[in-house]
């Protein structure tokens, strides 16, 4: 097979869909030497930043496009409707599409990663392009993807939810893996380094992930506030993650709580830098609204940290028996978690213990052989549409009731 590979997604600074393609593809060229890899560091509208010089590799069944072009030349390329799409992706068996976008006028079998469905279920914590841009890519692809993949059980029953007309026998769950540079042992002296260069001296609470709504970082700002100025908490709170949408103000909620001397916003760090994160804090905390799988929580019980987190969305599903679950609507819920890991210092050995056989459980390597499981049985399928489908299953579909159509008319 010549099998098309989305690797736009994949940069330096990686949130999870980036992840995502860039643990695939490493083990899919690791593992299969049989066929031959496409790799598009330009897709529609993303871009690897330094997609000149992404992703190397120099095995022979791998083949980067676009490598040769600047930004301008590529994005013209595929924006120029009249180049035939298959000539300009290689003339591949099969795309993968990693973000959302999936490319309607190839003769190519087609496979799309949809992760979740924050955009229908919290529209108001993102912003109306991505809201829009999502919901496009993700609509296109019901319609015209051969099959769908997705990252947990409760992901899979929402894109059913919401698009109640695509074949469940053609959306397919696989969990994510832990980033390997986590599960990397440091030496003492590493350690040490990498603390004093974060500062860190004493024991801490600790959040990690991208500043925006749909993480709650305010809630987890008012129970520590509570903490602190209530029960004398003299731990403090460290966040990593880079700074995302529509939380420009959350500084001033900092000082507004009398935390400016007690909460640090540490910005996107390296991997050895989370590893010794993730294994030094007190606890970690990951209050979020809604996830499609919850990577920071899997990293956390991966480096046997104890988790409070959400019963929400997918995370009871990942965190299993390793974590302590709360309300992310209620403050004083994760005040009474926090406390209790406080009051009783041997439930946090409970949880460490719990977090590491959970986190057992899942892997890269699994993921990336279901992966070329799915992709031989894609080529196999025949199409679920015919070739007159027009847009007629909107009108069966949830999303009609959250005001998408007009949206999504308008957003072309």
């Amino acid at each position: 097979m010549r099998i098309g590979f989305d690797i736009s997604q994949t940069a330096e600074k990686k949130a999870g869909c980036g992840f995502f393609a860039d643990q695939i593809i490493t083990n899919l060229i690791e593992i299969d030497k049989e066929n031959q890899y496409l790799l598009y560091p330009v897709f529609y509208g993303y871009r690897h930043p330094n997609f000149k010089q992404s992703f190397q590799s120099k095995q022979k069944n791998v083949q980067m496009l676009f490598h040769d072009l600047s930004w301008e030349q590529a994005n013209e390329l595929w924006n120029n409707n009249n180049i035939q799409r298959d000539h300009l992706l290689g003339f591949p068996d099969i795309v993968h599409s990693n973000n959302y976008s999936c490319p309607n006028d190839v003769k190519a079998k087609k496979i799309v990663t949809i992760y979740d469905t924050t955009y229908l279920d919290y529209p108001d914590f993102t912003t109306e392009e991505n809201r829009l841009t999502c919901f496009d890519g993700a609509f296109e692809s019901s319609i015209y993807a051969d099959h769908i993949i997705t990252i947990s059980n409760f992901s899979k029953n929402s894109i059913l939810k919401y698009f109640p007309y695509y074949p469940e026998e053609r959306v397919s769950v696989v969990y994510l893996g832990s980033r390997p540079s986590l599960s990397i042992s440091l030496n003492q002296h590493k350690i040490r380094k990498i603390k004093n260069k974060l500062g860190i001296s004493n024991e801490f609470w600790l959040g990690v992930g991208t500043i925006e709504p749909r993480k709650n970082y305010r809630l987890l700002l008012e129970a520590f506030a509570k903490l602190v100025h209530n029960a004398g908490e003299t731990r403090d709170l460290y966040i990593a993650g880079d700074r995302g949408w529509l939380e420009n103000d959350i500084d001033r909620m900092v000082n507004i709580l009398g935390l400016e001397k007690r909460v640090r916003f540490l910005g996107y760090v390296t991997d050895e830098e989370l590893a010794v994160l993730y294994s030094s804090c007190y606890a970690f905390i990951y209050p979020s609204h809604f996830e499609g799988f919850g990577l920071p929580v899997l990293e956390a019980i991966s480096c046997g940290a104890p988790v409070v987190t959400s019963r929400t969305s997918s995370l009871p599903e990942i965190a299993g028996e390793g974590a302590l679950f709360i309300n992310p609507r209620e403050v004083d819920s994760l005040v009474e978690a926090m406390t209790r890991l406080l009051s009783h210092p041997g439930l946090r050995e409970t949880l460490k213990t719990a977090a590491l056989k959970q986190s057992r459980k899942f892997s890269w390597k699994n993921t990336t052989e279901q992966i070329l499981d799915i992709y031989h049985q894609v080529m196999e399928n025949k199409p679920w549409f015919s070739n007159d489908y027009t847009a007629r299953p909107l009108e069966h579909s949830n999303v009609t009731a959250k005001g998408n159509q007009k949206n999504r008319k308008n957003s072309s």
